[in-house]
């Protein structure tokens, strides 16, 4: 039970962070590129399936800032693109100098995730723990947004390819994407999906550390 909740209190910050930056990248660059005054809100990019997913694998999604990205093709495909890949770009950033922060401090040496953490320091180890989930969350985040599921990133690399005349299938495919992401995710499949990023990750963090 103690560990279960030390989990729960390490991992709420990595989870809001990557939520927080992921969203936040999408909304200042729509914003540049359209001058649009509409605001921005952590609490209303939350999810509650995608931040229950977050606890249970590290991975999930958040509900995302508004923006049509149809209509954003009309200022220019290179900035539409770059608005789409802002979010998974910013969680890898994130997630690589969380890692080498993790590294470098010398915060690893006091990590329950790593034999012989020194736990007799409370402080230090919490932050430590942090930081590993900082940058596991960003990495899986980052690399789980590529997937062509709505309300995912890589559904909106899709979206913007996609001809006029298939415009309708579009629309359709956008009401069932979720239901079908949160599916997949019951019957286990995203998560076999994922199991090579998992491992990707594992590798990643593995060079760095």
């Amino acid at each position: 039970m103690v560990q279960i909740l030390r989990n729960f209190l390490t991992l709420t910050p990595a989870i809001i962070i990557a939520i927080y930056f992921h969203e936040i990248a999408h909304a200042r660059l729509f914003k540049k590129t359209t001058e649009s005054k509409r605001d921005f809100s952590l609490i209303g990019c939350v999810d509650p399936l995608g931040l229950l997913m977050y606890y249970i694998f590290q991975f999930g999604w958040s509900r995302p800032f508004p923006i049509n990205y149809w209509k954003l093709k009309k200022h220019g495909l290179t900035k539409t693109l770059f608005t789409i890949i802002s979010g998974p770009a910013v969680n890898l950033f994130v997630g690589i100098a969380a890692a080498l922060l993790f590294k470098y401090s010398g915060l690893f040496k006091y990590s329950t995730f790593f034999t012989g953490g020194l736990e007799r320091n409370y402080m230090l180890s919490y932050l430590s723990d942090v930081l590993y989930w900082i940058m596991v969350v960003n990495l899986k985040t980052s690399l789980f947004n590529l997937l062509p599921f709505p309300p995912l990133d890589g559904a909106r690399l899709i979206e913007i390819a996609t001809p006029d005349n298939q415009v309708d299938w579009l629309a359709k495919f956008e009401v069932y994407g979720l239901l079908s992401l949160v599916v997949l995710s019951i019957l286990g499949i995203i998560q076999l999906i994922m199991w090579p990023v998992s491992r990707l990750v594992e590798f990643i963090t593995g060079l760095i550390i």
